[in-house]
């Protein structure tokens, strides 16, 4: 199934040639040269779609030296470029029907894709996670909107042997994982773990959920209608962190597995199966019952009657506790979200990551992966600020100190609250409201050149819901943004 799912698209934008020499792999390091080769064949990408940081403000990426001073500078252009290498191409799903595995025709879906990874810094977390951002479009204007989408990560992750592999889902972490239970023939008796994650959902605007609809046009209209919730897209330090207020990001919605050679536990033979199996169902359509389930077991205790079915295998292996796999194979997998929409021409961003862990035993190496994710959740939450690079960047050096929006927001009780020192400075950080009256003091003293997170917890403070301000003072430097807080 992989490889007939890979050979449902084609290099390239919807209607361009698989062979235009533009449709290529587009790739960055953090030790090119600024202004180099690759900087330069950025605006292939660029005219594919990918984004690029426009430190002129004019629209167009042209990456050039303007003081000749041979570094970068923030008022000029530069590639999109996360941790050491980021890859970028674009594909579409315009195979002749005749040649899909499905025979479904072509729906005008684009698909722009960045890989990004870093090896350097301390942690271990970076060295053994691959970024993949998804910028899907609908390019089908005779389908202005395609609802009820869902997004799958699937995968056949075999671990060395392929036959030796079980399957869990950790939705805490937003992840499935694949491991081992005893020693491999590749890796010997510490064979890695592998967790496939959604770092960050689609944005989706949902009535009575995300914003209180009120002039019931099931849309969300900004100025007339209510936000309840925001939406983030988190694209690094460089091009920032967008807000979709009256929206929300997507979380896990199920995840599913299937046995290779199993006459009916087997990956999906049709789209209505291939359907099926990113809600978590068997081929039949029906939910999994975690009682009966005859490749799993209930351990711990727990009752098999309160498990949620559409997340195969929810249980914690190394606390043997839950809905835990028990047969090893061959198996293949899919990590879903939805639903959600895809208007024409609007791309929706999901970002993903694959987190290799090696520990001292199978199960260590779970453990390991599972603390690996949550160092990606909180790089994450500070927009990749920390993602090691090989070289000091000169965005620390250039750019003036950065105040970011906190996250969430809307809170209750709880947010974040991120900004870069680029010299030592005496910091300060306060919040007001409304009225502009402080608050409260959050910083107060020196800090040294570098990036930082405040966790602003409200649980002690008489505050009502409403509009609130942060304001940054560092040196010369101030900077202030709004927050909502909603009870």
């Amino acid at each position: 199934m992989a490889a007939g799912l890979v050979e449902d698209y084609t290099p390239g934008p919807v209607g361009s040639s698989p062979s235009d020499s533009l449709n290529r792999i587009y790739v960055v390091t953090s030790s090119d040269p600024p202004f180099s080769a690759s900087w330069q064949n950025w605006r292939g990408a660029v005219n594919s779609g990918a984004r690029f940081f426009d430190g002129d403000n004019d629209g167009m990426y042209n990456p050039v030296d303007k003081n000749n001073n041979n570094i970068w500078d923030p008022n000029e252009d530069r590639p999109d470029l996360l941790g050491d290498l980021t890859a970028w191409c674009v594909f579409n799903d315009g195979v002749p029907q005749n040649l899909r595995r499905f025979s479904v025709p072509p729906q005008g879906i684009e698909i722009r894709q960045i890989l990004f990874a870093s090896r350097w810094g301390n942690d271990p977390a970076f060295h053994n996670t691959l970024f993949v951002r998804y910028s899907i479009v609908n390019k089908n204007a005779q389908v202005p909107v395609m609802d009820s989408v869902f997004f799958g990560m699937y995968g056949d992750p075999d671990l060395g042997d392929h036959p030796d592999d079980l399957f869990g889902m950790d939705s805490l972490h937003q992840s499935s994982f694949t491991y081992n239970q005893g020693p491999d023939a590749l890796f010997g008796p510490d064979p890695p773990a592998l967790f496939s994650k959604i770092v960050q959902g689609p944005v989706s605007y949902i009535p009575g959920i995300s914003f209180t609809d009120i002039n019931q046009n099931g849309s969300y209209d900004e100025g007339i209608d209510i936000p309840l919730d925001s939406a983030y897209n988190h694209l690094g330090p460089f091009l920032g962190i967008k807000v979709f207020p009256g929206a929300k990001n997507l979380s896990v919605s199920s995840g599913s597995s299937a046995f290779g050679g199993d006459p009916y536990y087997h990956e999906p033979d049709n789209v209505l199966q291939a359907r099926y199996f990113l809600r978590g169902r068997l081929g039949n359509g029906l939910l999994p019952n975690p009682c009966s389930f005859p490749y799993g077991t209930v351990a711990g205790g727990v009752p098999c009657t309160n498990i949620t079915p559409d997340f195969h295998f929810s249980g914690d292996p190394v606390q043997q506790i839950g809905w835990l796999a028990q047969y090893p194979g061959d198996i293949k997998s899919v990590i879903s979200i939805g639903p959600f929409k895809l208007e024409y021409n609007k791309p929706v961003d999901i970002l993903t990551a694959y987190i290799g862990g090696r520990g001292t035993s199978p199960l260590n190496s779970v453990s390991v992966a599972r603390t690996y994710s949550s160092v990606i959740d909180n790089s994450y939450s500070r927009n990749f600020s920390d993602l090691p690079t090989a070289i000091v960047d000169n965005l620390h050096r250039n750019i003036n100190f950065q105040l970011y929006q906190n996250y969430p927001n809307p809170f209750n009780p709880s947010t974040t609250i991120s900004y870069n020192i680029n010299s030592r400075s005496y910091v300060t950080l306060k919040l007001f409201d409304l009225l502009g009256n402080e608050v409260a003091l959050l910083v107060n003293g020196e800090k040294d050149e570098g990036n930082y997170s405040f966790n602003l917890d409200v649980s002690g403070f008489q505050l009502s819901s409403g509009i609130y301000f942060y304001r940054l003072q560092a040196g010369d430097f101030i900077q202030t943004k709004k927050m909502i807080l909603l009870k």
